[in-house]
């Protein structure tokens, strides 16, 4: 009996010493969440994750407004001119260091001339990214716990829950990039 006694009295020892350390939650604090300065971004800070890899998702549809320039900087009131919709999309896994993510993430576009495939000029003309701007309240990031990686090694927070998911959204956004001579380009796009 006094055996008995002993023993169950030391597994509840045991028992009481490993609760504590089986039923700590993981506590994060998000410190920053928020928008860049820079096109298309976000910067994030969430602390209290110790070993935890964190996946920040982030979408856009972004409106390039593009038209043929001539050679003296100006847009004829006649001028070609197209607006591309562009969907970009990003997925990032972000690694803690002494447990808390401090990263920017941006979306991957390119914001110059290069991006504008139309329209087609003429001679002496050149194709240039005059401004842009996203839709509606675009574009949107969202970062949670990373799970298992996708097929093709992305990270995904569809159907993320808990302390994370947190989601923000950055727009709309616009920029006049070139605004031509006199305004004569950034004037195509009212």
């Amino acid at each position: 009996m006094k055996f008995c006694t002993i023993t169950t009295t030391i597994c509840l020892f045991i028992l009481g010493g490993l609760a504590p350390v089986t039923s700590r939650a993981q506590s994060f604090h998000i410190n920053d969440f928020s928008c860049t300065t820079s096109p298309l971004g976000v910067h994030v800070d969430v602390g209290g994750v110790g070993n935890t890899n964190l996946c920040v998702t982030g979408s856009a549809t972004v409106d390039l407004n593009c038209a043929c320039v001539g050679g003296g900087g100006n847009c004829p009131a006649d001028a070609k001119k197209q607006t591309t919709p562009t969907t970009v999309t990003t997925s990032q896994t972000l690694q803690p260091r002494n447990g808390r993510v401090n990263a920017n993430v941006s979306l991957p576009i390119s914001l110059t001339d290069a991006s504008c495939t139309a329209p087609q000029c003429g001679s002496g003309q050149t194709t240039k990214l005059i401004s842009f701007v996203t839709e509606d309240s675009q574009p949107t990031f969202t970062v949670c716990i990373a799970g298992a990686p996708g097929p093709t090694g992305e990270c995904s927070c569809d159907g993320a829950a808990g302390d994370l998911p947190e989601t923000i959204n950055c727009g709309p956004q616009s920029s006049i990039v070139f605004p031509g001579k006199k305004n004569s380009c950034s004037s195509l796009f009212p």
